[in-house]
């Protein structure tokens, strides 16, 4: 399926960049790259300095701490000094997450018996607070916000739901983080293909509800918009902006995490790109239009290394999800966003 021609007939001038509105605005608009590619993308690296103000790391643990005790920051030490370089925070994504984001030496003492006895409470307590406050503080005011528990619905996030407790895990979490910083701290879920699930939403929002009658120091709430073109439910927006309503009732902030918009297979979805345009424009300008969204977090920079591309479940026909294509060219999603901006700078 190829990318109509707008995306190389329209032009930009100097300022006319997502970085320069989202700047004017006091927004965090961001994406990254994939460790894998990351040395080997210098335009890529060009364009996420020009185009965004924020970008991301993974906060996961079998990144970060490869051996009990022992951890290794160079990937995150790369993204730091990068964002650092370009005038960028970091978005901290996922530190306590599903077991297989978890290090070998984990993995291995999960399997090697019943899963309730891998490990005692205390020590897998003391276990997520080391880890959660060394990353924190290494982190420090480099980041923007940090994304404490994951998906906390998935009933994945393994050993952590089971020996802690199904909710008490995600309180010690947030507690732990709280102890060693002041930023921003947000729990995030996934919602669906679709738009924003409403049966999950609501289970989500009550899971909110009840940790913050407990104190717990939630501040901020994320959803991921991993949307499919072709099967996008007529009234996603207003399920969105359900979303956004209910969070400010609730007293915490709005995240957009990871939003990318699959185009659909061929022949699904007539004028695909233009409907993935009108998709990102959509929920951008909702998001700006709403003080209490802070930040927008498109996942990927580009379709050269969308994640849709090694899906092993329900894989995706020639998926082409991002803003920018494999050439990191602008495309008509781009332009999308843009103009929400601008719409949005035009009115302040």
């Amino acid at each position: 399926m190829s990318i109509p021609a707008i995306c190389a007939e329209k032009k930009t001038s100097g300022d006319d960049t997502l970085r320069h509105y989202s700047d004017q605005l006091n927004f965090r608009i961001g994406s990254g790259i994939r460790p894998k590619t990351w040395g080997d993308s210098k335009k890529g690296q060009e364009v996420l300095a020009r185009e965004f103000n924020s970008t991301i790391t993974m906060g996961m643990m079998g990144v970060n701490e490869p051996e009990q005790g022992h951890f290794d920051f160079s990937r995150m030490d790369t993204i730091i000094r990068f964002a650092k370089d370009h005038q960028m925070k970091i978005w901290g994504s996922a530190l306590i997450y599903r077991a297989d984001s978890l290090p070998r030496w984990m993995q291995d003492k999960m399997h090697s018996g019943p899963p309730r006895r891998s490990f005692s409470e205390s020590d897998l307590e003391q276990m997520m607070r080391t880890y959660i406050q060394t990353v924190v503080r290494h982190g420090g005011d480099n980041f923007y916000a940090w994304g404490v528990v994951n998906e906390p619905l998935s009933g994945h996030n393994q050993p952590w739901q089971l020996i802690l407790g199904e909710e008490d895990y995600i309180a010690k979490a947030f507690q732990f983080a709280h102890e060693a910083t002041n930023l921003p701290l947000v729990l995030n879920e996934t919602f669906g293909h679709k738009g924003i699930d409403k049966d999950r939403a609501d289970e989500f929002f009550a899971l909110v509800k009840r940790l913050k009658s407990k104190n717990v120091p939630i501040d901020g709430v994320g959803t991921e918009m991993h949307l499919e073109a072709q099967q996008l439910d007529p009234d996603y927006l207003d399920q969105f902006k359900d979303f956004l309503r209910r969070a400010r009732e609730l007293g915490v902030t709005v995240y957009i995490t990871e939003m990318d918009v699959y185009q659909g297979p061929a022949g699904a979805v007539a004028n695909a790109f233009d409907v993935q345009k009108k998709i990102y424009h959509d929920v951008a300008a909702a998001c700006l239009a709403d003080s209490n969204c802070k930040g927008l977090t498109i996942w990927d920079l580009s379709d050269k290394d969308t994640w849709l591309s090694h899906k092993q479940k329900n894989a995706l026909s020639d998926p082409k999800p991002d803003l920018f294509d494999e050439n990191f060219e602008r495309k008509p999603a781009y332009y999308g966003v843009l103009e929400a901006f601008q719409e949005r700078a035009a009115r302040n």
